[in-house]
């Protein structure tokens, strides 16, 4: 129970990966706080959570809007006391189109969440793990940022983003025994990535079948990675386990980032 007692709060909770990282917090023994703007899924995850004997709590909100993020923060700790982790886990996809093709206000979009929203929601719950005496955030990162992958470049950009100022951040809130991490996804069988790559072949592209082959084939591991198993190290870093580590970039992806 590497997360037993600690508080987390998790953004992003949809169909996908967010919703694995917040089930498998639980079951790592911590007091989950979701944020999302759509509440459907929460309440799903939420009595799942509770039903195993967990605390839960989820919060509606546009992590866009500073207001909303302190209001995030405030709920916390009026529930469980304290903030001991944030995943910023949130995300808006750019469309997927060569650079150059991309819609300048489309990706302001993309960014203002994937970027600006994760910097908004640390610096609402940065007081809580001051006063506290530290704490441990995760912004979880994409393999794309680092890797070029056909289409792809709006969503690497909003990535690549995010993973500097982890790095920037881990360096300027150290002082404050504050962590901050970025796990590197590559390609999971979610929801979301399994339904992308439906519509691929219904575009006439191979089929999903032979899709997970050649993804595959590109890993070391052989295989793509569960959800669950990239939701438990996502969480890890969390973990006092860890508490040496900050600023680092860690590849969760089965090993897709080696040269084959």
């Amino acid at each position: 129970m590497p997360l037993q007692g600690k508080t987390v709060i998790v953004t992003g909770i949809g169909p996908g990966l967010g919703r694995a990282i917040a089930e498998q917090a639980a079951i790592m023994g911590a007091h989950i706080a979701m944020v999302s703007r759509s509440s459907g899924i929460m309440h799903e995850v939420e009595a799942a959570i509770v039903a195993r004997g967990g605390r839960c709590l989820t919060v509606q909100a546009d992590i866009t809007r500073d207001a909303d993020c302190v209001r995030v923060a405030a709920k916390v700790l009026e529930k469980f006391g304290r903030i001991d982790g944030l995943v910023n886990s949130a995300y808006r996809p750019a469309a997927i189109a060569p650079v150059l093709e991309l819609d300048p206000d489309d990706l302001a979009v993309a960014f203002d969440v994937t970027v600006m929203g994760t910097l908004r929601m640390i610096r609402a719950v940065v007081p809580a793990m001051e006063a506290q005496g530290g704490g441990s955030i995760v912004n979880v990162g994409s393999q794309v940022a680092r890797k070029y992958v056909l289409n792809q470049g709006g969503y690497a950009a909003t990535k690549a983003a995010m993973a500097s100022l982890t790095r920037y951040l881990a360096i300027e809130l150290g002082p404050k025994n504050i962590r901050v991490n970025t796990p590197a996804i590559g390609w999971t069988m979610s929801a979301p990535a399994r339904a992308w790559l439906e519509d691929m072949a219904a575009y006439g592209g191979p089929s999903v079948d032979q899709s997970v082959g050649e993804i595959s084939a590109n890993m070391a591991l052989g295989r793509v990675p569960t959800d669950e198993e990239c939701a438990r190290a996502i969480l890890m870093p969390l973990s006092d386990l860890f508490s040496a580590m900050t600023g680092a970039t860690i590849d969760i992806n089965g090993g897709e980032y080696l040269p084959l």
